[in-house]
């Protein structure tokens, strides 16, 4: 019987071959995207499933001031991984992690290559991670400060082999470590995606000197570190928070706190990347919204499927009557007709998969992301099955239910009651389809909108044409000769020098006092040295004092920005006493407040201060062609740096990296919106080329009666027109919604003006119209006396 079933089914998805293709072309597209999609989602959604612990693990987000002066920073000190390890019994485990940037190359006997990432851990760091050591011991990856720890891919870069534990790796030349131990890499989709690690104990020799703090775990001025704990199964974070903060409250020296004030908050090291340091929804908002992309999708996809479906129902009405009158039951035509979905849907997947493998590489371009389907990966087969499971339901079983409910006397003598066909029904399914379309068209629109603000906007800086690059110690010994020599390349404007870069250096500090301080308020600024040239090259914005001179009594004189002198409660700031790092000075500059990390979030308090050793050089170049300039300032790189690679990076591309992400969210929108119309028209397509075929006869003869082209393609189009404007005025509101929901995500944003709407309802509105005329004029066109002849 089920094989008759098949075969019968087979037959009847043949027979109508045009429409079975406008639905198959449609469906395969949609579940496309779907499974893109649902790819993505989860790609964000695992992000951080290092291991089997995760949910266990948090990072320590500091907490400083309260109220409007309340500041949380993803950094924290040295000592809390310390304390937290000694005396927070809830603890198993802690580490700290920083990036370590000391080396430009690395070097073995043979070959020098470019440093990959780097970075600074405590040995504890491969038990919380649940790291796979390939080489050496897991139980103690160090051996000393001059050792190192390689990923797998790193150790076959550099030696061709996982098996070198013993061998010798050179940082610039200079420095040599051993290599102690090999691990397998780690999850690229992670914040912990190094390939080389140090031994956090390597810092303590930067305190030797140091007249504000005498080791690591007692330096609780710089928030330089990435704080992770390991909480013991059940362990109660709000619990750690409390003891953490009185752990602060009884050690910082700066710090006075009541115990009231939460000093830190844990962040689950799984939701890192969707909420922000504080626990706020960030990125989050972005995946649900992809989430709602994907629903949309796949219901515009399902509603061509359901909607010509129940149109051709009146064509099977006497071969479902004929089978019940031969004895047929509601339930075996019922299964005819799911079986039917099932071979139309399995076929429309096979296409899928087909262009899933066919734009993997397009798709990573886009997405940024590194995904690679293999057709054995359960978790891929899980996804795709899901999506094809529900897709399969919402689109198969309202069709099969309504094919086989015909009464079979009245369907063989023609009398098709009204309501059978559903057409109220697949008007409100039209209705929904191009309501989505509209919705993905304004959501494409905003995020455009909004990434050309972010471009445009002024951040305090003029970052066009400026380059930058950190100097090695050879440059810096001889600075003021490398920068004559750099000034009188062609296409040179102007020089200056800093300590850091300007946007995302990720220093911090909490170690400041002022006049006028309140003994229990604390905040977190970011310090940046410069040099006298450093604000006039970037046009920063003095609003009162002066800049910098460049003489001995600069290195007592600070700048402030807007933010800061804010948050000190400073009315008039200029001559008063200012101190960092226990440096005293004096206040002599209010600069205006410029972005230097990512407009999702707010200024922050910066400092600047006058550095006369900096080591990375800014170069302001003339507008044109800088290929030659590059090429002269190269050549003074290898003048002192033979044999490193020179790396330097434009200011407007580092800015434009902060929003890397959502360029590429705004990218996908548009794709997706593109596609959703796409197949809105198929669907219209379809449903208007039936219509037709429905009424050539009646089209014939208002032909001969004298009809014109214009008045047949209007009584065709009138209907479906009025459904599209209906849709694009229902769309309005919820789009606006969706919108609001999602720039929220920027503290700085662009507004919702009236004609992104409008525009929206038009363009779809024409695109509707033009499908619909294409078909409708076809019809129009035909020779009247066929179709009456035909009839």
């Amino acid at each position: 019987m089920f094989r008759i079933l098949l075969k019968t089914a087979w037959r009847n998805l043949w027979k109508t071959k045009f429409y079975n293709g406008i639905s198959l072309l449609g469906l395969s597209l949609g579940l496309t995207v779907a499974i893109f999609i649902a790819v993505w989602i989860d790609s964000e959604l695992s992000f951080n499933q290092v291991s089997n612990n995760s949910g266990n693990i948090y990072r320590v987000s500091s907490i400083i001031g309260d109220g409007d002066s309340k500041q949380t920073w993803g950094g924290s000190v040295g000592p809390v991984a310390y304390f937290a390890k000694k005396e927070v019994p809830e603890v198993k485990n802690a580490t700290r992690v920083r990036d370590n940037y000391s080396y430009r190359i690395y070097s073995t006997e043979d070959k020098d290559l470019e440093a990959g990432s780097s970075a600074y851990v405590d040995p504890e760091f491969f038990d919380i991670f649940n790291t796979e050591f390939l080489h050496g011991d897991k139980s103690k990856p160090f051996s000393g400060n001059n050792s190192i720890v390689l990923t797998e891919t790193a150790a076959n870069k550099y030696f061709g082999s996982t098996d070198i534990l013993g061998e010798t790796i050179i940082g610039d030349h200079e420095d040599r470590y051993a290599i102690v131990g090999v691990l397998k890499d780690l999850p690229q989709n992670s914040s912990i995606d190094f390939d080389f690690f140090f031994p956090v104990s390597m810092l303590e020799s930067g305190y030797t000197d140091n007249p504000y703090w005498d080791s690591i775990d007692s330096d609780w001025g710089n928030f330089n570190y990435v704080t992770y704990l390991e909480l013991a199964e059940n362990a109660s974070s709000e619990k750690v928070i409390e003891k953490l903060t009185r752990i602060n409250q009884d050690n910082d020296p700066n710090r006075e706190l009541t115990s009231s004030k939460a000093a830190y908050y844990l962040q689950p090291i799984k939701k890192m990347n969707l909420y922000g340091y504080n626990g706020d929804p960030t990125n989050i908002k972005t995946v649900r919204i992809f989430g709602l992309v994907l629903i949309l999708i796949l219901a515009i996809a399902c509603i061509n499927y359901v909607n010509l479906n129940t149109a051709r129902a009146i064509q099977r009405a006497k071969e479902v009557s004929l089978r019940k009158l031969i004895g047929a039951e509601r339930k075996h035509l019922f299964l005819q007709f799911i079986i039917e979905s099932c071979i139309f849907f399995i076929i429309a997947l096979a296409l899928s998969i087909a262009l899933i493998f066919i734009l993997v590489p397009s798709y990573n371009t886009i997405s940024g992301k590194e995904i690679s389907f293999n057709l054995l990966d359960i978790g891929l087969w899980k996804l795709i099955f899901t999506v094809f499971v529900a897709t399969l339901a919402a689109s198969s079983i309202y069709p099969a239910i309504l094919l086989s409910s015909f009464k079979p006397l009245e369907a063989i003598k023609g009398n098709i009651a009204p309501g059978i066909g559903a057409v109220n029904f697949r008007k409100v399914l039209v209705c929904i389809q191009f309501m989505f379309s509209v919705i993905l068209i304004i959501c494409t629109i905003v995020i455009g909108k909004q990434l050309d603000f972010l471009n445009t906007m002024n951040p305090g800086y003029d970052r066009a044409q400026v380059l930058s690059f950190a100097m090695t110690d050879a440059m810096i010994e001889h600075r003021e000769a490398v920068e004559n020599q750099i000034k009188k390349l062609p296409g040179i404007q102007e020089v200056s020098f800093s300590n850091n870069n300007l946007i995302n250096n990720g220093w911090t500090t909490g170690d400041t006092n002022w006049e006028g301080k309140n003994p229990q308020s604390s905040f977190i600024v970011a310090p940046l040295g410069v040099d006298e040239d450093f604000l006039p090259m970037l046009k920063m914005e003095l609003l009162e004092g002066q800049n910098f001179t460049g003489i001995a009594s600069d290195s007592s004189h600070y700048i402030l920005n807007e933010t800061a002198v804010e948050k000190m409660g400073l009315k008039n700031p200029l001559g008063k006493t200012f101190e960092l790092w226990e440096t005293k000075g004096t206040i002599i500059g209010v600069v205006k407040d410029f972005n230097f990390e990512s407009l999702k979030q707010k200024i922050e308090p910066a400092v600047l201060f006058y550095d006369p050793e900096p080591y990375v050089m800014y170069i302001k170049t003339a507008n044109g062609d800088v290929t030659e300039s590059i090429a002269g300032l190269e050549k003074v790189w290898s003048n002192y740096n033979e044999g490193y690679p020179f790396n330097f990076s434009f200011l407007d591309e580092r800015y434009e990296q902060m929003y890397r992400d959502d360029i590429r969210t705004g990218k996908l929108f548009r794709i997706f919106s593109i596609l959703a119309i796409f197949v809105s028209c198929l669907g219209l397509f379809g449903l208007t080329t039936y219509s037709a075929q429905l009424k050539k006869r009646e089209i014939g003869i208002r032909k001969v009666l004298g009809a014109s082209i214009l008045q047949i393609s209007k009584l065709l189009s009138k209907d479906f027109m009025k459904l599209v404007f209906i849709s694009s005025i229902a769309a309005i509101p919820l789009a606006w919604y969706l919108m609001q929901f999602w720039l929220q995500n920027f503290i700085y944003r662009t507004t919702m003006n009236w004609w992104i709407f409008a525009g929206s309802g038009v363009s779809i509105f024409i695109i509707a119209l033009i499908t619909v005329s294409l078909q409708s004029i076809r019809a129009a066109m035909a020779n009247p006396v066929k179709n009456i002849r035909t009839e």
